[in-house]
């Protein structure tokens, strides 16, 4: 076991990222347009526009490789290289778990692992144990997979991807797991070099006692794994180092129960869609070859850079095909592994005149949408209120892994936000959907903020043969032992134990942009939430406006321990889900700060974890928190001499 654990240095860490809010793009277009706010551009230009990615249908939908446990043991060994990838019409150099090896356990595929992107699906029941060998086999940071930000000139750094920013340094995390933070388990502070390796051990939860006395096992349900090294999570999540982690309980979980990649008799079948999102340089301003965007690039705000594409993949894969019976009732499981994008989904029937017949496929010049990125003089209008009302219906049934006590109709009806049904990034949805005869388009309805993401097709469903009547949406569902409700605050494990306020703003002074919670960026050696083990808490995060930067929507993640939300922009939710991932809204009105307040329980487990945004290059920014959870709230003392300024 070679690592070791990393300083809390800033590794001149560049920062060119901004956030604004939506109201602010058109006049941030303009900043950016006059050199304002961003670096410099000093390299080569074209009025070339990047081809968008192939829309066409590729290929019947890609099924990563699975390992699982037996005999409650997963053994295995993961190597991380460089390696050239294809998504689409794009091939470009990227990071990848390009190697795999089962020591115990069983596996999809004989002889030697060939994937990329994603990563193998894990899998793994309550009781069972990982022991995971990460080997990092990339070269050294600095002849790192992305070249230097060429044609970009910043006051410091290396321009985002430069020699000495350790982005071939990595680790790795079980997000949304509620399974030890520390060492060797899912501990985020790992510093594993080129070169080096380290052996994870990781258990999940059987038996675990609740307040009230009862017991409950780790919630069968929808996960996933990414590095998280401080400073590189974003350039190596974007590049699509991400990959499913499932949990199944055949035995308790009503939905593992009904639903199965292989069906038996009685079953319906399971998909699996690991949404990554990605942004290539499409002309690099030097060589002219395609790259991964460089930190540089990620942090535009307002219209992305020359050249810059941003788009989704499922899979591996643009516009995957997938096949249906009539009436037959499939579970999908829904993975946002993008590092910034959020996911607004919808499922559109294209019209029969608009459908080729000889393949079922939509026809090539047909667009779903009717708007776009593009704006002439103005901020761009997406019209997804419209269009989402016109999505056949479709049903949620978990979020973040924990399920539902009933499946709930979408679109939804009547929400409060709609923070409450757009995919985080880093969230997870799992959806039963059910149709009748035709074509249909799973679709991701773009979304305007800081910048505009446009608008996609993720995958086209084809539904046709003979009708599948075996199984019915089903009625109820049993939510897991470990996330009872607080419908009885009386009851043990309910009262809530302490309350607490965190600002999440983003601000522009003369040194920069800066990402902050409660005014400060992170701090590896700064304990900013003491928590004690058992507590049950109250938190509401605001999403500040400044007179600098405005404000954006910032999705929160904590580890360990998921939170029910109680209030968005104090107003009551109109489901009461639990989540792990969450976007923190912008406020109501201009210049109103945003506001969600959730409740949590900080069961089972002490140690040192992190709480943070998951648009990546925000939390590599510094827009994150320590935390310790301790018997008594008895934490270390922080030692604040080795912290940058915020």
């Amino acid at each position: 076991m070679t690592s070791h654990y990393k300083s809390s240095s800033d590794k001149n860490r560049p920062r060119a990222t901004l956030t604004f809010d939506r109201r602010a793009f058109l006049s941030l277009g303009a900043a950016i347009s006059a050199g304002l706010l961003l670096p410099d551009t000093t390299g080569c230009s074209s009025d070339d526009k990047p081809p968008t990615p192939q829309p066409t249908p590729s290929r019947e939908l890609f099924n990563p490789a699975t390992v699982r446990a037996k005999d409650g043991l997963l053994d295995i060994e993961m190597t991380i290289t460089e390696t050239e990838v294809t998504v689409g019409t794009y091939t470009f150099m990227t990071r990848a778990y390009t190697g795999l090896k089962v020591n115990a356990g069983e596996a999809s595929f004989e002889g030697t692992y060939t994937g990329t992107i994603p990563g193998p699906s894990i899998e793994l029941r309550p009781g069972d144990q990982l022991k995971l060998k990460l080997i990092n086999g990339l070269p050294d940071d600095d002849s790192a997979v992305d070249p230097p930000d060429c044609g970009m000139t910043t006051s410091g750094g290396h321009g985002g991807h430069g020699p000495g920013m350790q982005n071939n340094t990595t680790n790795f995390h079980t997000h949304g797991l509620h399974v030890d933070p520390g060492p060797p388990g899912d501990d985020v502070f790992l510093e594993i070099g080129p070169g080096e390796s380290y052996d994870f051990v990781i258990d999940i939860p059987k038996d675990e006692v609740m307040p009230d006395g009862t017991m409950a096992d780790h919630p069968a349900g929808t996960y996933w794994y990414h590095p998280h090294f401080h400073g590189a999570t974003a350039i190596q999540v974007g590049g699509g180092m991400a990959g499913a982690l499932i949990i199944r309980d055949e035995t308790k979980d009503d939905l593992d129960k009904l639903f199965s990649p292989k069906p038996e008799q009685g079953q319906g079948k399971e998909q699996l869609l690991v949404v990554g999102e990605l942004m290539l340089q499409t002309k690099d301003p030097c060589n002219g070859k395609i790259r991964l965007a460089t930190y540089g690039e990620m942090g535009h705000s307002g219209p992305l850079p020359e050249n810059i594409v941003d788009f989704f993949h499922v899979n591996g894969q643009i516009n995957p095909i997938l096949r249906l019976h009539p009436s037959e009732v499939q579970r999908f499981r829904v993975l946002h592994t993008g590092f910034r994008a959020p996911l607004d989904v919808a499922f559109l029937r294209v019209p029969d005149d608009q459908v080729d017949a000889a393949t079922s496929l939509p026809k090539p010049d047909y667009d779903p949408f009717g708007y776009s990125c593009a704006s002439n003089g103005g901020p761009p209008v997406l019209n997804r209120d419209a269009l989402r009302a016109k999505s056949v219906t479709y049903y949620q049934v978990a979020t973040d892994g924990i399920t539902y006590a009933a499946p709930l109709k979408m679109p939804m009806a009547n929400p409060v936000s709609e923070v409450e049904y757009v995919i985080p990034p880093g969230g997870r949805a799992d959806l039963l959907v059910q149709f009748e005869p035709g074509t249909y388009q799973m679709v991701a309805l773009g979304y305007l903020d800081f910048v505009c993401w446009a608008p996609q097709v993720l995958a086209t469903v084809i539904v046709s043969g003979t009708p599948d009547t075996s199984l019915e949406i089903p009625q109820t569902l049993t939510p897991p032992a470990l996330y009872p409700s607080f419908d009885d605050m009386a009851k043990p494990g309910n009262q809530i134990d302490n309350n607490r306020q965190l600002d999440f703003a983003v601000s522009i002074d003369a040194q920069g942009t800066h990402f902050t919670i409660d005014d400060r960026t992170f701090c590896e050696t700064r304990i900013d939430q003491c928590m004690a083990l058992g507590a049950v808490e109250e938190w509401t995060l605001n999403n500040k406006v400044t007179p600098s930067a405005g404000a954006s929507i910032h999705p929160f993640h904590i580890h360990v321990n998921s939170f029910l939300v109680t209030s968005i922009n104090g107003k009551k939710p109109a489901q009461a889900i639990w989540r792990d991932t969450f976007l923190i809204p912008t406020g109501d009105m201009m210049g109103v700060d945003g506001t969600v307040t959730f409740l949590s329980r900080f069961l089972h487990f002490e140690g040192k974890y992190v709480l943070h945004c998951h648009i990546l290059e925000h939390e590599d920014e510094g827009m994150m928190q320590l935390l310790e959870v301790k018997k008594d709230a008895a934490c270390e003392p922080s030692m604040t001499d080795t912290c940058p300024m915020p």
